[in-house]
């Protein structure tokens, strides 16, 4: 016959080994709940940056295959043909940049100019990888613009633009020309200088 009290012990030997297995599992499941969590906020807020930026694309592809450009070099122009887009910025985002690759190192510091001729769009979000939109050379040039005598010219030798803050933002964008360059102006000045 089984002494009980020798199974007591036993049995009560393996409760706490039980509940450290069980708080150890429970602890598994809700990080592997936070990693998921944090990897579907990363996708959705991407899915929304990159379906703002291709509503964004149709506006200007009208502007430009149906629009006027202003004449920059003349002082009197009449206005070039405007789109005005209201962008929803997650609160996870890194840079929304038209026209440059504001961090080409990958070291957290933006800078500005040009790339690919103004050509691009590029877009981050914390926790994700960069992405680039690459859109037509001949068509899309984005510029930066800079407010100068009750007009808006473009900022010195040409630079892109860069959003790094969440929120609603409204942006106007312009098609502009100097000498026989078409060129989409973008009405607003992000600070950051070359």
């Amino acid at each position: 016959m089984v002494d009980m009290r020798e199974s007591n012990e036993f049995a009560s030997e393996i409760i706490p080994i039980r509940l450290l297995i069980s708080i150890a599992i429970i602890s598994a499941i809700a990080v592997m709940l936070t990693i998921g969590y944090n990897n579907l906020n990363v996708i959705f807020a991407e899915n929304n940056i990159e379906n703002e930026c291709r509503s964004l694309e149709s506006k200007l592809y009208t502007m430009i295959g149906s629009g006027v450009a202003r004449d920059l070099d003349e002082i009197d122009a009449s206005e070039g043909t405007k789109r005005v887009h209201a962008f929803s910025l997650p609160s996870n985002i890194v840079y929304l940049s038209f026209g440059v690759d504001p961090d080409p190192e990958n070291c957290g510091i933006l800078k500005t100019g040009l790339t690919c001729n103004g050509s691009v769009i590029f877009y981050k979000v914390q926790g994700g990888s960069k992405h680039a939109m690459w859109l037509s050379e001949e068509k899309y040039r984005f510029r930066e613009g800079k407010y100068i005598e009750n007009s808006w010219a473009v900022n010195g030798d040409g630079q892109g633009f860069i959003m790094s803050k969440s929120g609603k933002a409204s942006l106007i964008f312009e098609l502009v020309k100097e000498n026989t360059d078409i060129s989409i102006l973008i009405q607003a000045n992000d600070g950051i200088e070359i």
